[in-house]
């Protein structure tokens, strides 16, 4: 075919078009490595460049201190972070108190509305392309945004200064559905990734298909991974000594969706990056369990010793790419479906059932 050369070279004259497909050039660490494969196919692998990833849950459930994570875990690997926070849960007491230093190669912008979000993310990638255009060698970039859910339009914020109550969730989800198309567009080819947080809501028809927990559409569509977070408690006998975090690969561009695994949470020590890895080994049969024990090519060990095996387990559990996951709750668990009670029932819930909020 003849023309196909004169087509190419009316390509590589046409502004703003790419003939690139490529995977993504590298990936962060999420903290926690059975979260790293039912996003990523990997236990290695994470929160990929040139993508847009969505951590969605109800509230507590852990949407923000995974993105703190998430931001540990990319200025480890040399990233500069901007954090875009709409709902004042990235702080810096916050951030610092899981690792992240807030001193260097790193910027906080407290945003309001939509249109505030986007002028900060656009300008910020704009100055940055100028300097370094699409270079794979450019610094690598790691963009927060927590919460899309809380960003106001325009009219809504101008309606709460004059004290009016009005409505304006058909822009809003206009608006943040063109947010989200555009840093799509505009980070596919830069060594920038981005991590998000938004709000579910409530399935009111269980018949529909769609599970308890509801994406908005406005959301949904541009990022390429959807982890949705659903909180269980983390008991010591009668004591709630923290959250189990069940995560599952809503949406996922590089491995099988739905996946599941749980991570335990514990609030006084945080997030064990080995945490759900033991019972993911079991699953895939690389670990055996008797009992308080589990034995690992003839070694025998407890779980609170995992760190001296760990290494070697992944390696095996990395081995076997074709397995499904999926966390099976223990006999009495459930979900916490707390989350759509007014605030008073919320108050009664948190008493008698030891329920925190994020």
């Amino acid at each position: 075919m003849k023309f196909i050369e004169q087509f190419n070279k009316e390509l590589s004259r046409m502004s703003g078009i790419s003939r690139s497909s490529e995977p993504p050039r590298y990936w962060y660490h999420t903290g926690n490595y059975v979260l790293n494969k039912i996003i990523s196919g990997s236990f290695y692998k994470g929160i990929p460049q040139g993508r847009i990833t969505l951590f969605a849950g109800p509230s507590s459930s852990g949407k923000s201190f995974l993105v703190g994570n998430v931001v540990r875990e990319a200025q480890k690997a040399g990233a500069y972070v901007l954090v875009v926070d709409s709902e004042n849960a990235l702080d810096n007491e916050f951030m610092k108190a899981i690792g992240v230093d807030t001193e260097e190669k790193y910027t906080y912008v407290s945003v309001i509305t939509i249109s505030q979000a986007q002028k900060v993310i656009s300008a910020f990638l704009k100055a940055y392309k100028n300097e370094y255009g699409e270079s794979a060698n450019a610094p690598q970039i790691l963009i927060c945004i927590d919460s899309l859910s809380m960003l106001l339009t325009d009219s809504e914020l101008e309606n709460y200064e004059k004290g009016v109550q009005k409505g304006d969730q058909g822009q809003r989800n206009k608006q943040l559905k063109a947010l989200l198309r555009s840093i799509t567009q505009d980070i596919k080819t830069l060594n920038v990734a981005v991590v998000a947080t938004a709000q579910v809501y409530k399935n009111q028809d269980m018949l529909n298909g769609e599970g308890t927990w509801i994406i908005s559409d406005a959301i949904r569509y541009s990022p390429s991974q959807i982890i949705l977070l659903t909180k269980l408690k983390l008991r010591d006998g009668m004591n709630i000594e923290g959250i189990k975090m069940k995560c599952e690969g809503y949406k996922t561009r590089f491995t099988k969706p739905y996946q599941s695994v749980t991570i335990e949470v514990p609030y006084d020590k945080g997030m064990n990056p080995y945490s759900g890895l033991l019972e993911v080994a079991k699953e895939l049969g690389v670990v055996n369990q008797s009992g308080a024990w589990y034995t690992f090519k003839n070694q025998k060990f407890q779980a609170k010793n995992i760190e001296k095996y760990a290494d070697e387990i992944i390696k095996a559990c990395e081995e076997k790419q074709d397995v499904y996951l999926e966390a099976m709750l223990q006999d009495g668990e459930k979900e916490d479906l707390t989350e759509g009670l007014s605030s008073q029932a919320r108050r009664v819930a948190k008493v008698a059932g030891g329920i925190d909020d994020e």
